[in-house]
């Protein structure tokens, strides 16, 4: 009798050939059987979260297939495991990507402030260098003595 093609599976994957398993036995799976194996094979997620590396994380859709042999990575979203895992739980209940924008076109502009000048500024109060209209104002040390 020839020994029986084995497949390498890791632990916490679901079992892929748990229906397979059970007609080998019998020939014939009965609806307890079926029932059984479909409960052993957990339901795969639509979005997962994957290492990036360097300690990121990405969320990935589990379903979709690969493009040259990689994971598509869906949104713009890049976190710790925890952020992940929540993006993904928060994707599969029928949130939307997340989608950054990088040109800053639907920010608001920043609110002008009227410049100050040297005569209303005090030098000695200052912790850094400020730029004024009429040129670099600097910290100046307080006097001691």
């Amino acid at each position: 009798m020839p020994a029986p093609d084995l497949t390498p599976q890791t632990p916490g994957d679901p079992l892929a050939n748990a229906i397979s398993t059970a007609t080998a036995s019998t020939g014939n799976p009965s609806a307890n059987e079926q029932a059984t194996a479909n409960a052993q094979a957990p339901a795969v997620p639509d979005f997962t979260a994957k290492h990036n590396g360097g300690g990121r994380w990405v969320v990935i859709d589990a379903n979709a297939p690969q493009v040259d042999g990689k994971d598509v990575k869906i949104g713009d979203f890049t976190g710790t495991k925890d952020e992940a895992l929540a993006e993904a739980v928060r994707l599969s209940e029928g949130g939307e990507p997340l989608v950054l924008d990088p040109k800053r076109e639907n920010e608001s502009k920043p609110a002008v402030t009227a410049t100050a000048s040297t005569d209303t500024i005090d030098a000695t109060t200052l912790k850094q260098a400020v730029m004024t209209p009429e040129g670099w104002l600097c910290p100046e040390p307080v006097a001691k003595g």
